[in-house]
């Protein structure tokens, strides 16, 4: 403001498609690596759950081993893994 110059301004960029927009998802804009953490507002949240959904799956213990084949299985069918994350849980989990 001291400047009365332009921080910011709206600009289109290129190589950024919707299906790149989820939570957790890095992108790169301008040579800088954003991640996205939340939402702007409750409007766009609405937006992009309703068309992105959710979905939580749990790899038991005993497919441990094949992990990999069903994180191909899962890209393969035209779905994308945002958080991924291993645990193990003790029995009063």
């Amino acid at each position: 403001m001291k400047n009365k110059r332009m921080f910011m301004k709206r600009m289109a960029t290129g190589g950024i498609a919707m299906k790149d927009l989820y939570l957790g998802s890095i992108i790169t804009v301008h040579s800088r690596q954003l991640k996205l953490v939340d939402y702007g507002d409750n409007f766009t949240k609405d937006k992009f759950e309703a068309i992105a959904g959710r979905t939580f799956a749990m790899v038991k213990p005993d497919c441990y081993i094949q992990t990999g084949k069903i994180i191909d299985a899962i890209y393969k069918n035209g779905f994308t893994i945002s958080k991924l994350k291993m645990s193990k849980f003790t029995k009063p989990q």
